[in-house]
């Protein structure tokens, strides 16, 4: 079995992130929000988030929480839309070699852990981006 963790992050396909952006003043959010902590206005649409971004910053972890194995990636993505979303990052190893501050990066849903019964649980991952 198969769960994806959060999946009001998510459009109804499960393939893009959404996030809110406000009518007033054009911040936008992620996760949703239903106010705006910029201008309090409350007219915010749901909006498709981008897929692509660039790696702001990134820590290698040796500590981790039941179901993620250790070591992994994380770090900071920052989308056009001039927000930065926190992930998991993939398809990265070794680090000190493929990842670089600045480079360009790319969404996936993958699995980022299992629960205690071992049920997959997915969720975005980001990873370096390469053109095909």
């Amino acid at each position: 079995m198969k769960i994806i963790l959060e999946s009001s992050w998510f459009d109804a396909a499960g393939n893009s992130l959404c996030g809110s952006k406000c009518s007033n003043c054009g911040k936008v959010y992620f996760p949703k929000k239903e106010i705006c902590s910029e201008c309090f206005h409350d007219q915010l649409s749901v909006i498709p988030l981008s897929k692509k971004g660039i790696l702001h910053t990134f820590a290698i972890s040796h500590l981790g929480i039941p179901g993620i194995e250790v070591p992994y990636a994380m770090g900071f993505i920052e989308l056009p839309e001039k927000i930065k979303i926190f992930s998991m990052l993939t398809d990265c190893e070794p680090w000190d070699k493929k990842l670089k501050i600045g480079m360009e990066m790319e969404m996936i849903m993958g699995v980022i852990r299992r629960d205690e019964h071992g049920n997959e649980i997915l969720s975005y991952k980001f990873r370096p981006f390469t053109e095909i």
